[in-house]
């Protein structure tokens, strides 16, 4: 099979994750109840959410893009079928990361959703802006590091890596997740100035 087809599978196996991330839920928490349920609830609704979301389509489209332009990997050429599947490992990608990062999440109890913050003035909404990918809260509120969005993130780009290549190329993968956390960081500062702010005055 020619490596420019080994995006398909991975678009099949992410349109597979999204559907169960959007159509299970209700079956997997029927037998729960009380604060569980509601915290059931809550975490689908996030993990729903985020791959739903303008950002997770641009993160994956604009990877795919770039790595396009680059004609990388190169095996895939810069033909439409290359295209096509750096599209579906980028996709690919991005599943993997978001589910393991919600799945990291509820297994620490932490809350990784982007909090309100009550921020006036231009520093200070740019501040809570740029830190709440690296931040989360646990049941009391207590600020965290956010690891596991940096651990599903890298641990994304490793897997994207191994598909793509033969190889696990940690540092390759470092280098990509500084990447994607940094466009984390300019979808929250345009989320914070020209879109849904994550600030209140």
């Amino acid at each position: 099979m020619p490596r420019s087809r080994t995006g398909l599978p991975i678009v099949a196996l992410g349109v597979l994750l999204l559907g169960s991330a959007v159509a299970l839920p209700p079956a997997a928490i029927a037998q729960t109840s009380g604060p569980d349920r509601r915290e059931a609830d809550a975490r689908w609704a996030a993990l729903r959410s985020d791959v739903l979301s303008p950002g997770f389509f641009f993160k994956s489209i604009g990877s795919a893009t770039g790595a396009h332009l680059d004609d990388d990997p190169g095996a895939w050429g810069e033909t439409v079928g290359g295209y096509a599947a750096r599209v579906g490992s980028s996709t690919g990608e991005s599943v993997l990361q978001t589910g393991t990062m919600h799945g990291l999440a509820a297994a620490l109890h932490l809350d990784i959703r982007p909090r309100l913050g009550r921020h006036s003035g231009t520093g200070a909404r740019l501040r809570h802006a740029v830190l709440s990918p690296f931040i989360a809260r646990t049941p009391t509120g207590a600020r965290v590091p956010n690891a596991p969005n940096v651990a599903a993130t890298y641990g994304g780009a490793l897997a994207q890596a191994r598909w793509e290549r033969g190889t696990w190329a940690p540092g390759r993968a470092l280098r990509s997740t500084g990447v994607s956390l940094g466009i984390d960081v300019l979808i929250n500062i345009f989320r914070e100035f020209l879109g849904t702010p994550l600030s209140r005055d």
